[in-house]
C-alpha cells in the first residue's frame, strides 16, 4: 500500500469537526413515542382535535407510549380480575413444591389440563405427582372466571 493510499483513508481535522458538529445537533434521547417528540400537551391537544372530542381527554393516553402498549396488552390478554388472581396465588404457594414463581405463570397462563400444567413446570428438575397436579387444576377451575 503506498503512502497516498494510506492517508486517503485517514478523516483529516476538519472531517472530523464536522462530524462532531453533525452528531451533536441529532437529538440525544431514545424514542419515546410521539406525543414526546411534540410535547405532551401539544399532542393531547391535537389528537382531542382530531378525533371531534371536547371536554375530558382518556386518561390512558397521558401515559408514555410504552405504559399504554402495556396496558392496551394486559387488558387484550387478561383472564382474570387481579384480586382473584391474588387469592389463586395465595391458594397456589400453600403447595409444597409451587414456587411464588409458579404461582404468577399458572395465573398467567390459566391451564386447562394436566399438559399445559405441566410445562410451567418443564425447566424444574422434579416432576409433579399427578395429585399435585390435580390439587392445582382445582384451585385454577375453582378461580377461573
Amino acid at each position: 500500500m503506498s503512502q497516498n493510499e494510506e492517508n486517503e483513508k485517514l478523516l483529516t481535522h476538519a472531517e472530523v469537526k464536522t462530524i462532531l458538529e453533525k452528531s451533536l445537533e441529532k437529538p440525544d434521547k431514545i424514542y419515546h413515542g410521539p406525543e414526546k417528540d411534540f410535547g405532551e400537551r401539544r399532542f393531547m391537544e391535537e389528537r382531542a382535535e382530531e378525533e371531534g372530542e371536547e371536554g375530558e381527554i382518556d386518561p390512558l393516553s397521558k401515559l408514555s407510549f410504552e405504559k399504554r402498549a402495556a396496558m392496551e396488552h394486559v387488558s387484550t390478554f387478561m383472564r382474570i380480575s387481579a384480586k382473584t388472581a391474588k387469592k389463586m396465588i395465595e391458594e397456589l404457594i400453600k403447595i409444597e413444591r409451587v414456587t411464588e414463581v409458579h404461582a404468577y405463570k399458572i395465573a398467567e397462563l390459566m391451564p386447562r389440563d394436566e399438559t399445559e400444567l405441566r410445562q410451567v413446570f418443564a425447566k424444574d428438575r422434579f416432576t409433579l405427582q399427578p395429585e399435585e397436579l390435580k390439587a392445582i387444576l382445582e384451585i385454577i377451575d375453582a378461580h377461573r372466571e
